[in-house]
């Protein structure tokens, strides 16, 4: 019963530790040495798009967001207070940025509202803003959270927008994250194959001794 027991507690640390080296070596290989996140939309839609609080303000980095649009168009971004940002838009027709797929390396988008957007670059509300022919990017200091980040384009569609956080610690985790890995997988291993084990052999009868070929003295002699 105690073999087993130890047979399957070996099992399990083995598998334990063959899905941690395998996602953490994903990751480190994934972030590089720097540390780099990197997610993507592609919209293809000339409504404003919103990346709100519980994203742009979900870590204590600074959040680079770099906005890419059709050729010939105008790109447009913002930062502003999100009551501000959402009493702007209103009701009207926008993207919605909703969150992140580590999976795919995405961001996770939703299209709501209906009715086109007042003219946004008009608003007296934002604490930052820059507008350029195909592409902008805007680095998001954590310092003034919360706030909501408002991307428009002008003269053609929004084409991808990518937001970059760089936080070091990232792929060290993940480096911690396979060593662990790989002394679970061990110590596994050595659980469901222990070191000296063989097969039990009966243990085999003990040969007499050899005649030492002395003779009794009276038989010398006669």
């Amino acid at each position: 019963m105690t073999t087993i027991v130890t047979r399957v507690a070996g099992a399990l640390l083995a598998l334990a530790g063959l899905v941690l080296t395998v996602v953490g070596a994903w990751f480190a290989a994934q972030l590089g040495a720097s540390g780099t996140a990197e997610f993507t939309a592609r919209p293809g839609t000339t409504d404003p798009v919103l990346i709100r609080p519980d994203v742009l303000n979900r870590v204590d980095e600074d959040v680079v967001v770099t906005a890419t649009a059709a050729e010939g168009a105008t790109v447009w971004m913002a930062l502003a207070n999100p009551s501000d940002a959402a009493a702007v838009v209103g009701d009207s027709r926008h993207v919605d940025v909703t969150g992140v797929s580590v999976r795919d390396w995405a961001l996770l988008t939703r299209t709501t509202g209906s009715g086109e957007a007042p003219e946004l670059g008009a608003a007296d509300l934002w604490r930052q803003q820059d507008d350029a022919p195909a592409a902008v990017t805007l680095t998001v200091e954590q310092d003034e959270a919360p706030e909501t980040l408002v991307v428009a384009t002008e003269g053609g569609e929004l084409r991808t927008l990518t937001m970059t956080v760089v936080d070091k610690t990232w792929f060290v985790e993940a480096v911690i994250a396979v060593l662990v890995g790989v002394f679970l997988l061990l110590a596994g291993g050595a659980l469901l194959w222990p070191r000296g084990e063989r097969a039990d052999v009966p243990d085999e009868p003990l040969a007499p001794e050899p005649a030492t070929g002395h003779r009794d003295p009276e038989e010398v002699t006669r």
